[in-house]
């Protein structure tokens, strides 16, 4: 179990049924960041509830709707909140929900009073589901993904190409897998097909604990072989491929945190506002999508479990629309250009 440090969340310390919460899913493995996000957020929703006189374990929807305002930046009782994103207000109010999903299974309470944001049909509609919440309290907003230009994609690479070998290895390697950070640093040496320049994402890395192939260029393969001898130097077992270099911490494995730290330097020296490591996995997607790649074959590549999420990369790759619109109906468009702005002698 992750080691919570509760005087992070006093609050919350004092919350027999949060306590119990938070130390059952670190008993199920839950990641210390999601730990951390979760009691973040449920600290926030009980210091609420305190201010507003109710108890949080028998609050009804009308006081989370109340809360729902309160994270939206609304002025109640002459107090104004500040406004959370809608990034922000989906991670609380789920984090809520799942405290109540604790709570309605440990039969302190007899339903969940966050709606769950499902599509129901009236046939599978339940006793306890609000009709007029079907699709949640709040609506999701999806957001395209912000990926560098042209311009600043050349000053990164310019950058990244001063950089030890090691750095630019998982730089390419983040790119053309359209790798997450934490795919990345727990790559192993087992995990390379070198012979058909493959790698195989375990299931125990990924976001949708799916496994998948990706690939990388040949020039990687060449930097990639002259890493691992220089790396043999260091450590002589075969486990994670990128490790410390340091005279502190040599040998010792990189976080997902300092790779973060690297790219962010990396960035800041181009002059590249924005750009962190999931914007190289962005960027990938973006270019297989302009290189014509159909929607279940990016999916496969990214590793999705829905294919709508995979839409964006589509729609992210629209430079090329123009192009495309003006070829299928140039001739339909040539009319109405000479009727609109053609000059009539």
């Amino acid at each position: 179990m992750a080691d919570l440090v509760w005087e992070r969340y006093p609050i919350l310390s004092e919350n027999p049924h949060g306590r119990s919460w938070l130390v059952l899913l670190g008993n199920l493995g839950r990641a210390d960041a999601t730990l951390d996000a979760y009691a973040r957020a449920l600290c926030k929703y009980l210091h609420f509830c305190l201010k507003l006189g109710v108890n949080a374990e028998t609050a009804t929807l009308e006081h989370v709707s109340l809360y729902v305002r309160h994270l939206g930046g609304d002025t109640q009782d002459g107090e104004t909140s500040h406004r959370c994103s809608n990034a922000t207000m989906q991670q609380y109010l789920t984090a809520i929900r799942l405290w109540y999903d604790h709570l309605v299974y440990q039969d302190v309470r007899e339903s969940n009073p966050v709606p769950r944001g499902t599509y129901f049909s009236v046939s599978t509609r339940g006793d306890n589901d609000h009709p007029g919440f079907a699709r949640g309290l709040i609506r999701r907003l999806k957001l395209l993904p912000a990926i560098p230009s042209e311009e600043d994609w050349k000053k990164l690479i310019e950058t990244v190409a001063q950089e030890s070998l090691r750095n630019r290895l998982m730089f390419a390697l983040a790119y053309y897998g359209a790798l997450r950070r934490k795919e990345l640093v727990n790559l192993q040496v087992t995990d390379f097909d070198f012979a058909h320049r493959l790698i195989r994402i375990r299931p125990e890395t990924t976001k949708s604990s799916t496994p998948r192939v990706v690939c990388y260029a040949a020039t990687a393969g060449k930097a990639l072989s002259e890493y691992l001898d220089y790396r043999h130097q260091i450590d002589r077992h075969a486990g994670l491929v990128f490790i410390s270099e340091s005279h502190r911490n040599a040998g010792q494995p990189i976080s997902k945190w300092t790779w973060s730290k690297i790219i962010e330097g990396l960035a800041k020296q181009a002059g590249v506002a924005g750009f962190s490591t999931h914007s190289l996995r962005h960027l990938r997607l973006t270019h297989l999508a302009q290189a014509g790649w159909k929607l279940h074959e990016l999916s496969a590549y990214a590793g999705h479990r829905n294919p709508q999420t995979t839409l964006m990369y589509l729609h992210l790759s629209g430079t090329d629309l123009l192009a495309r619109m003006t070829e299928a109906i140039r001739f339909a468009d040539a009319k109405i250009d000479a009727a609109l702005f053609e000059k009539k002698e």
